[in-house]
């Protein structure tokens, strides 16, 4: 049975508990859980922790390569443990940034990015503008000022109203499509919509890259 990997490269237990709860792989698919190795970064809010996470996962990921079918990398940024198990493996390799952003434009309109804390803002904005060559259809990124886990460790209230004011100033910027910028955002649609109305379309990058990834993967066996 064809399987995936999906990866939460920092070390924080409860962002890959809150990845479970939201992926149910369809009928012959199964998802496999990875948390980024003890002595690794609890969250990633800056290139340094990028970096430190991805040299912290990859000697435990190398041995996994011939076990999955295809990966997934949730952290949402350009992450370089994406481009280090490309270089380890032809296996589809996916990172939800990039996942978000596919999903977003097939979707059509401007999107736009809700993310955590504010360093965010400049390095998801750089990342678009790298990954697409144009910012036409692309409305910025949107801080809520929260890290990772408090994502899940303040009240629904004050995390709920975090991102649905982000969701409004990227709604007024023109955003058509808002991604969910953080795994740890993984399922909190609800706040963004009722914020800003059904109207407006959620992306949750961990859906859509477990999605594109079947996609690939039932594509080879055909």
């Amino acid at each position: 049975m064809p399987s995936i990997l999906v990866i939460n490269p920092n070390s924080s237990c409860s962002v890959s508990d809150g990845l479970k709860e939201v992926l149910e792989p369809p009928a012959g698919f199964e998802y496999d859980f990875f948390t980024g190795p003890s002595g690794g970064p609890l969250q990633i809010d800056n290139i340094t922790t990028e970096i430190t996470s991805a040299a912290n996962c990859l000697p435990a990921l190398i041995p996994l390569l011939d076990k999955y079918d295809g990966f997934l990398v949730a952290c949402y940024s350009d992450h370089p443990l994406v481009h280090c198990l490309k270089e380890q493996t032809s296996k589809p390799v996916l990172g939800i940034f990039q996942a978000s952003v596919l999903h977003s434009l097939a979707l059509g309109g401007k999107f736009a990015i809700v993310t955590t804390v504010q360093i965010w803002e400049i390095l998801l904005d750089d990342a678009v503008r790298a990954f697409l060559g144009s910012e036409t259809l692309f409305a910025g990124t949107f801080s809520t000022g929260l890290g990772v886990l408090e994502l899940h460790g303040l009240s629904p209230e004050v995390v709920n109203q975090r991102i649905g004011d982000a969701a409004i100033k990227a709604v007024a910027n023109g955003a058509r499509v808002i991604c969910l910028g953080c795994a740890g955002m993984a399922g909190m649609e609800e706040a963004i919509t009722r914020a800003v109305g059904d109207k407006i379309r959620v992306v949750d990058g961990v859906v859509a890259g477990v999605e594109i990834l079947v996609g690939l993967i039932r594509a080879k066996y055909k």
